[in-house]
């Protein structure tokens, strides 16, 4: 049975309660680590009182009365320490669990117990010098940095990435508990507290595009007049608002050309480029086809923002995700396909270019094939199936990316390896890894298998 999600605000409480740290006494384990220059998260979201009548202290009193997914029944593991208090459910008894909550939740507030300020000067300097330092982080390593842009490795990126956790969320945090926690000092209305929301609005999707599998569509942008409020307020110098923004689009639009310039003008399969206006550009392919191409920097896009470039111009063809550390919405891509419009990141466009119809349209980068062939292959092995089985990708998983589907095959060597072949199936179904996905199985014989005429010559062997 799939999992149900969680509600995106309930994440972002756990993680605010959490400190992005196990919640388990003794481990303390923060829930991202590095290695080989890449962070991977180690949190999970562990039940005090699991699901169902087997599920971890399922015997509970308490475990008809509650909301198995509600806040109270939620806890921040790392993934050992969810597996030890799963596992090991006789010695960590519902009451211990919540205490180890409340204590961890305690230690996290006096952390941060925010500062009181009778001069509203000294308390601009403080956000000032937060909104000045993750500044510096933005320019350095954000999306359209030029360490990012002419960085050929993904390193920085992956910096960028891991500052947004360690410091710009922290941050973030920091300025709105700042100003929520000074606001009854200096009289009501308070502008300061009217310009902050603005900011809240920005700090939560941010927050939750980096914590969250559930990406935030029409992503809310750093709202530039807070900075301005802040700065005016201490009589810095910074020039009018309208200004700064259109500083800021003629440098994300500089960004731009600077990835077309750099990527599509030498690509092999391109014979002329001509820019129309800031976001959209013609592209003549020698194969004969002429694209027209719109280009957007929008950190996630949706299928709201599909309906904005149609209305913008009706005739596009192709779309492009120029912002690195953005995505598109699979149901956005879904659209696209069906409407016949590309929607790629910049580097899909770039080999998408070389294929035609359905390939062009649904087209995966080498890196993506290989990690899903990798993903299935480790899966099956750990389900260790009988000598002789082979396990295939075929069909639709290429539009895993907006159909969350996934096409698998499974041919099996002889009669006596049959019966087996449903249990591998069924772990297949059962787990994490695919649980927000549907998987269709097919079991064949290897004669069976042998005569099979498929639509697309697309099937990839994962296993062995």
């Amino acid at each position: 049975m799939t999992r149900k999600s969680l509600p995106t605000n309930l994440i972002r409480k756990l993680w605010a309660q959490c400190g992005g740290y196990c919640q388990r006494p003794g481990c303390n384990q923060r829930l991202f680590a590095e290695s080989g220059g890449k962070s991977v998260s180690l949190a999970n979201v562990a039940h005090v009182i699991g699901h169902g009548t087997d599920g971890p202290r399922s015997e509970h009193e308490l475990a008809e009365k509650i909301d198995k997914d509600g806040f109270d029944n939620l806890i921040m593991l790392c993934l050992g320490c969810h597996k030890i208090v799963d596992e090991l459910e006789s010695q960590y008894p519902v009451e211990e669990i919540q205490r180890w909550k409340i204590q961890h939740a305690e230690k996290i507030s006096a952390l941060f117990t925010t500062p009181k300020f009778q001069d509203e000067v000294h308390l601009y300097q403080a956000v000032n010098d937060l909104l000045e330092e993750n500044r510096a982080i933005f320019q350095e390593y954000g999306p359209y940095s030029d360490l990012v842009i002419h960085s050929d490795s993904g390193d920085a990126l992956e910096i960028w990435r891991r500052r947004s956790l360690d410091t710009l969320i922290p941050n973030n945090q920091k300025i709105i508990s700042l100003i929520e926690g000074n606001k009854n000092t200096y009289g009501y209305p308070w502008e300061t507290y009217k310009q902050m929301l603005k900011y809240k609005m920005h700090a939560d999707a941010f927050q939750d595009n980096c914590l969250s599998d559930k990406k935030v569509g029409d992503y809310k942008t750093f709202p530039i007049e807070f900075d301005h409020f802040i700065k005016k307020r201490l009589g810095i110098p910074v020039p009018p608002v309208e200004t700064i923004k259109d500083q800021e689009l003629e440098f994300r639009h500089n960004q731009i050309k600077t990835f077309i310039n750099r990527f599509l003008s030498n690509h092999d399969c391109i014979a002329r480029l001509e820019e129309l206006n800031k976001s959209t550009m013609t592209v003549d392919l020698l194969d004969g086809r002429v694209l027209k191409v719109f280009v957007t920097n929008t950190y996630y896009f949706t299928e709201h923002t599909l309906d904005k470039v149609i209305e913008i111009d009706p005739g596009i063809d192709a779309i492009i995700c120029s912002c690195p550390s953005g995505q598109y919405a699979p149901s956005a891509k879904a659209l696209c396909i069906q409407k016949g419009i590309g929607l790629f990141m910049l580097g899909e466009f770039m080999g998408a270019i070389r294929l035609t119809g359905e390939k062009y349209l649904n087209y995966l980068t080498s890196a993506d094939r290989r990690s899903r062939i990798e993903i299935l292959g480790r899966e099956v092995r750990r389900l260790s199936p009988p000598v002789g089985t082979e396990v295939h990708l075929f069909g639709s998983y290429l539009r895993q990316k907006s159909h969350s589907d996934i096409d698998i095959m499974i041919v099996y060597k002889n009669t006596a390896a049959k019966a087996t072949m449903i249990a591998l199936e069924a772990g297949l179904r059962v787990c994490t890894r695919y649980e927000d996905e549907t998987l269709d199985v097919t079991i064949a014989s290897e004669d069976e298998f042998a005569s099979l005429r498929l639509d697309q010559d697309n099937l990839t062997r994962a296993f062995p």
